[in-house]
């Protein structure tokens, strides 16, 4: 990996919204090979995020870029497993910020301790 990017650069080239910046996102893209670009879980985390309060995607909209960057060809991910398991879930109605939590806790063959009785049922999570 040569560079890592932050999540402004990725709203970017999602969004579309600021000419210029697009444009200097995606030539800075362009220039890498392939898995040369890191990008770490809270970047992805912070994507999903910013997309769904600032820019009003909805769940279905905002999980669809969220699969669609994991597909660019230069970018390589901090837990991409995980990340592409909690995507899946996600998009059968998990919350996708718990299903990464979980699935990056499960990687390690760790439980989440939570409060949160609706994760009762998951395997990743222990309510206490």
């Amino acid at each position: 990996m040569k560079i890592a990017l932050d999540t402004n650069v990725l709203v970017r080239v999602i969004t579309v919204d600021k000419e210029e910046m697009v444009s200097r996102a995606r030539g800075l893209i362009k220039k890498y090979g392939p898995k040369e670009i890191f990008i770490t879980y809270g970047v992805v985390l912070e994507t999903y995020y910013v997309l769904k309060t600032f820019y009003g995607f909805d769940e279905k909209g905002t999980l669809g870029a969220i699969r669609d960057i994991l597909n660019v060809e230069q970018f390589s991910f901090e837990h991409e497993i995980a990340v592409r398991l909690a995507l899946s879930k996600a998009e059968k109605g998990f919350g996708f910020y718990d299903a990464l939590i979980g699935e990056i806790a499960g990687s390690k063959n760790l439980k989440t301790c939570t409060f949160d009785k609706g994760l009762k049922n998951n395997k990743n999570f222990e309510v206490i």
